[in-house]
């Protein structure tokens, strides 16, 4: 007899033993795939979705409601993980595929301006090491050492869509923003779209981003300007009273297309009086120069700021991988991520119905041949 859990329950299922010429067959174990303790493809589904969205003793809880009956977090952990894997193919492989399909005649969908925004956010993983005393007494002892490592987000959307296609990896810019160029030929851009690309001043972002979509519109966003700005004043020592007006006027005179003028303004000052934050911020708007005509960009319908992908940073990786105490280990980061990328480019059916039919597809030459054998 095998134990089997389906979505209602824990059923029992006599499992035969066929003996021919010196060879044992079990076909419900063998071709059917249907093993003692094991669980079916729906009952996978529902622990992947909660173990998704929720920690893995809160989704066994989840699970527990829904469907009556008990699963175990070590369960949920391990099947949702296992889940991730694929998920985490499937993504890489979809998008490579879009990719690949750059640059052809012929496309379902065209999409004239594509948005495209990435940022990055940190989160908290931990792996086991053994300690400097660890052979002494012939016993191996571990500590966990906790890092906080970058995960990149990314999002692309045809301008004037609210339809988001997003992308995430923690790994370099190179690779993200590949994902990124990948997920945009996804949606309709061809070499004639015209691609508007908003960022802050992440180290690396904005060429990057240049680098894979050539002739892009690069917009730094307006907030981290601000930000610059307030903080040099307050280096520069200007009162509270006097700040907010002297970040203003440098910050519309820059909107207004006066970065030159803005800039010189700066440098002129940073002779007679030099100051090392002040001196940054010369340097970040050199870097910036062609990317701060906001009153420009907003008359063509442009973003100035990187919200969206801000946003998507708390819905996307930190609902799930960032929830008060948690760890991961750096294998299950990108994994994991995938399953959330699943879900928020609505992915998340086309991906069960294509993990189903592979299955389906791999047990059905051995069901033909054993049938003649049996």
């Amino acid at each position: 007899m095998i134990r089997f859990n389906i979505i209602f329950g824990q059923i029992e299922i006599e499992s035969p033993y066929l003996w021919k010429n010196g060879n044992g067959h079990k076909p419900l174990i063998d071709e059917m795939k249907i093993t003692h303790q094991g669980r079916s493809e729906t009952v996978n589904r529902a622990l992947s979705d909660f173990g998704s969205e929720e920690s893995f003793g809160q989704a066994a809880k989840r699970f527990k409601e829904h469907y009556k009956y008990d699963c175990s977090a070590s369960t949920v952990s391990r099947e949702t993980k296992l889940t991730a894997q694929e998920a985490q193919k499937y993504v890489e492989d979809k998008l490579s595929e879009a990719g690949n399909r750059y640059g052809e005649p012929i496309q379902s969908q065209i999409a004239e301006k594509i948005l495209v925004e990435s940022d990055g956010c940190e989160l908290r993983t931990a792996v086991l090491k053994p300690t400097e005393d660890s052979e002494s007494d012939g016993k191996v002892k571990r500590k966990k050492v906790i890092n906080w490592r970058d995960v990149r987000i990314g999002l692309t959307r045809p301008l004037g869509s609210v339809t988001k296609t997003y992308v995430g990896k923690m790994d370099s810019y190179p690779e993200v923003v590949g994902q990124l160029f990948n997920a945009s030929v996804l949606i309709g851009m061809t070499p004639a779209t015209e691609i508007v690309g908003v960022g802050d001043g992440g180290i690396g972002l904005k060429e990057e981003l240049e680098n894979q979509f050539p002739d892009m519109q690069f917009i730094s966003d307006m907030t981290h300007l601000k930000d610059h700005l307030y903080d040099t004043a307050e280096a520069l020592k200007i009162g509270e009273k006097k700040r907010k007006e002297w970040v203003r006027s440098r910050s519309d005179a820059i909107s207004k297309g006066k970065v030159g003028e803005v800039k010189s303004e700066f440098e002129e000052y940073n002779r007679k009086h030099p100051n090392a934050r002040l001196k940054r911020l010369i340097g970040y708007i050199e870097r910036f120069y062609y990317c701060t005509d906001y009153d420009r960009f907003e008359e063509k319908g442009y973003p100035i700021g990187s919200g969206e992908v801000e946003s998507a940073h708390r819905s996307v990786p930190q609902k799930r991988l960032k929830l008060p105490g948690a760890c991961w280990h750096p294998d299950s980061v990108n994994p994991m991520l995938a399953l959330r990328i699943l879900r928020a480019d609505d992915w998340w059916n086309d991906f069960w119905h294509q993990r189903i039919r592979m299955k389906i597809a791999a047990q059905s030459l051995p069901t033909m041949v054993n049938h003649t054998r049996w």
